[in-house]
């Protein structure tokens, strides 16, 4: 697995970033899954970041918001319509919410407004949110980089078939920019605030 990272590492970027944090709403089967996107909560609001992310309060994603809460983070939930009526008793952090028609509204929304994109342990809509930020990228639709982070090795079997298809001539490589992988919160931070920094952040989502 390449996990390769910017050249240069500032201690941040000097400016408040709007990190979109792509994780389930299940907590899955690993506690170390829950207490990475606690300290990636904690992280993300002491470094002054902005949290975007589904607005859920259960599972992973609840994790890392009551942690980026506790650490001073204003957070954004981006949720649609569907599912703001049954999650909304969910125990989340105060956030303010933007209620989208839809999954794809949803989707279009985090792509437009985030500066980098974290993703933590999650399911099937993780892994789409996922692939849409590369498939975008590769694309030259969107310039903001997005960081895997890969407690317990949860991301390497998606970076082994990313990596297998350039090599066989079916797409560009994008492991190690504009996707970069990290072992921890901390070098997920780290990454993400470098990647911004150096990246071309002028592009946007064409048709947002």
């Amino acid at each position: 697995m390449i996990n390769a990272r910017p050249s240069a590492r500032p201690a941040s970027t000097g400016r408040a970033l709007t990190v979109c944090v792509f994780a389930g709403a299940r907590s899955g089967g690993s506690p170390a899954a829950v207490e990475a996107a606690t300290e990636a909560g904690t992280e993300l609001g002491l470094r002054g970041h902005h949290l975007l992310y589904g607005a859920g309060g259960a599972g992973i994603m609840g994790a890392v918001a009551r942690a980026a809460a506790a650490a001073g983070a204003p957070i954004t939930g981006v949720v649609p319509k569907f599912l703001y009526e049954r999650e909304r008793a969910q125990q989340a952090p105060a956030q303010r919410h933007v209620i989208t028609d839809d999954m794809f509204d949803r989707k279009r929304y985090m792509l437009d407004a985030s500066d980098a994109f974290l993703a933590l342990p999650g399911g099937f809509g993780t892994v789409d949110e996922v692939l849409d930020v590369i498939s975008l990228q590769t694309l030259g639709l969107l310039s903001k980089p997005c960081v895997l982070l890969d407690t317990e090795g949860i991301w390497s079997q998606l970076v082994g078939l990313l990596e297998e298809l350039p090599r066989r001539g079916y797409a560009d490589r994008v492991v190690g920019g504009p996707l970069w992988i990290a072992s921890s919160p901390k070098e997920a931070l780290d990454t993400l605030e470098t990647a911004a920094l150096l990246g071309d952040r002028t592009h946007e989502v064409i048709g947002a």
